[in-house]
């Protein structure tokens, strides 16, 4: 071989060379850096010992806290004085496969997000999926899906929401996501601080209606034969009522939940306890709605 040959080798074999090394330096600086970020191989061993660890914090203490604001019949005071209702069996049923005590805990519309913030509850019952409140907390799957209603006097000269928000003062439950769509179409609220009180409210002639949850209506409209149902159309509100959880929920925690109210949906246990409660669909509330 030529020396011109053997000095253009050695240029290529030390090109080589610096190329790995510059490689195994970028290698290294890149795992140091993860390290650093909490990345890589440190950030994947944290999440693990992080999965499940909301739920295992329940275990650990032997109860499943479930904050809950009134809505009857979806929540609401049971015959027994207890809090409960259709919209909490999922959770209910998660209690009894971690083997823990299930422990309703008062709350109002006003305060539900805030005490879920706070730690007094696990879960927010019956809690609308909105983007505000997804701001500041976690949303499980939907455990249904509602339409927003109002509520009038059977012998209401108005029979439509356009009629009904020109006519007066509308009342709501304080705190309810339905109030911003509301106040968008420039209706006058009056807000109250939970549903049966706005249902009073139309009942003592202080509103013209009051605006609430499909089966709040409904249930309201079944045991007081002087009020009737008006559905809007087109729709002003209509949204998932799911679990509000905490911020900082683990994924798999999360995944575990959901897991609940899907085979609570599957098993036919919401639809018999919705049965139970006599809810009706929006397209079947017959002498309920307004005509």
């Amino acid at each position: 071989m030529s020396n011109s040959a053997t000095r253009k080798a050695k240029r290529t074999n030390r090109t080589i060379l610096m190329v790995i090394g510059i490689i195994i330096l970028a290698i290294a600086a890149g795992f140091l850096g993860s390290v650093i970020r909490g990345g890589g191989g440190g950030s994947a061993a944290a999440a693990d010992s992080d999965a499940g660890a909301f739920l295992a914090d329940i275990k650990e203490r032997g109860e499943l806290r479930v904050g809950i604001a009134i809505a009857p019949p979806m929540t609401a005071e049971q015959e027994d004085g207890t809090l409960g209702g259709p919209n909490i069996i999922p959770l209910q049923n998660l209690a009894d496969s971690l083997g823990v005590k299930f422990t309703p805990v008062a709350a109002e519309w006003s305060n539900i997000v805030a005490g879920l913030q706070a730690g007094r509850y696990d879960f927010a019952a019956n809690l609308d999926a909105t983007l505000e409140r997804s701001l500041s907390i976690q949303f499980t799957n939907p455990v249904y899906t509602y339409q927003g209603v109002f509520i009038v006097p059977a012998d209401s000269p108005y029979a439509t929401s356009e009629e009904l928000i020109a006519a007066g003062a509308v009342a709501t439950a304080q705190g309810t996501s339905y109030e911003g769509a509301l106040t968008e179409l420039g209706a006058d609220l009056l807000s109250v601080s939970n549903i049966p009180n706005a249902l009073s409210a139309v009942n003592s002639d202080r509103v013209v209606a009051a605006f609430m949850d499909l089966p709040a209506a409904v249930g309201q409209a079944q045991a007081d034969p002087g009020v009737k149902i008006v559905v809007p159309d087109p729709v002003i509100y209509q949204v998932d009522a799911a679990y509000g959880v905490p911020e900082d929920i683990d994924a798999r925690s999360l995944q575990v939940v959901n897991v609940a109210i899907t085979n609570a949906r599957n098993n036919g246990a919401l639809t018999r306890a919705f049965e139970a409660v006599d809810f009706l669909e929006i397209d079947n509330l017959g002498d309920l709605q307004k005509r």
